[in-house]
């Protein structure tokens, strides 16, 4: 199997929201940031040349242009780069939950003969370890069970008293091999 990335979205709606809350922290903190430089500006008095005259405006009124343009702009830049690293980031996230889920339909479905693979860098490697240990676990009892079961068919066979409660058991031995047959192993 190639460890190469096929889609980039697994979770949509997971992937998504984790990026737009990065996103709008960023464009936060360029908020903050642009309020306390005018607030902090607002009690000096800067002199400058406009068109050709020299104009005396405070501080605050001077720069809060300048503020403006400079944190739209990072907030743009960094904007982008959060999204394109957050998409990887929750790619490593949302990838194993999908593996996770798949697993747990195969085991609703009965089938212990499974293993979760996750990519070397994905996370939660401890979650895949802990299900595959529960699948294996599940898969020795219920083989563990199968023999058991057969163990008593062939038991009860040999008994040569043929009476109704010998074929009421043998019943009740055929109902739960069918129901541990379920389970492919």
């Amino acid at each position: 199997m190639s460890n190469k990335r096929r889609k980039y979205y697994i979770n949509k709606e997971f992937q998504s929201k984790f990026i737009i809350k990065f996103c709008v922290l960023i464009a936060l903190a360029c908020l903050i940031f642009g309020a306390l430089v005018y607030l902090l500006s607002m009690t000096s008095s800067t002199t400058a040349f406009e068109n050709s005259r020299l104009v005396i405006k405070s501080t605050a009124d001077y720069l809060l242009p300048i503020i403006v343009l400079t944190a739209v702009i990072t907030t743009i830049i960094i904007s982008l780069a959060v999204i394109s690293v957050t998409l990887f980031l929750s790619h490593k996230i949302a990838g194993p939950a999908y593996r996770f889920e798949r697993a747990a339909q195969e085991v609703t479905e009965g089938n212990l003969c499974f293993q979760v693979k996750l990519r070397s860098h994905d996370q939660l490697q401890f979650v895949a370890e802990s299900m595959d240990a529960m699948v294996k676990s599940l898969n020795t009892r219920i083989s563990s069970l199968r023999e058991k079961i057969d163990n008593l068919s062939l038991v009860m066979e040999k008994q040569s008293d043929k009476d109704q409660t010998s074929k009421e058991i043998k019943e009740l031995i055929d109902d739960i091999y069918q129901e541990i047959s379920a389970f492919k192993l």
